[in-house]
């Protein structure tokens, strides 16, 4: 299940998300995936997404804002994958 921080300018909770991470045994680039977005990194959070979408992995996208066009295709894959999950069940 997504979880999603809307975050105030200059919170950062990347610390202790890591924390939370390694209790969890998730391992940072493996289980794990943080993408600062930015010019050309959609295709490397959509990489990420799909495999822990799949896997059960972690993303956080940090800088979102920079990308504000991009959030429509965010939006379309994050559905997709409500609906996949809803037909393997």
């Amino acid at each position: 299940t997504p979880i999603y921080f809307i975050l105030s300018p200059g919170a950062n909770v990347v610390a202790d998300l890591d924390k939370m991470a390694a209790k969890y045994e998730f391992v940072p680039g493996e289980t794990y995936h943080n993408v600062s977005m930015g010019q050309g990194q959609d295709i490397v959070a959509m990489s990420a997404l799909e495999t822990a979408n799949r896997n059960g992995h972690w993303v956080i996208l940090n800088n979102i804002h920079l990308m504000p066009k991009w959030l429509v295709e965010l939006e379309k894959k994050l559905d997709d994958f409500i609906v996949e999950g809803m037909t393997h069940d």
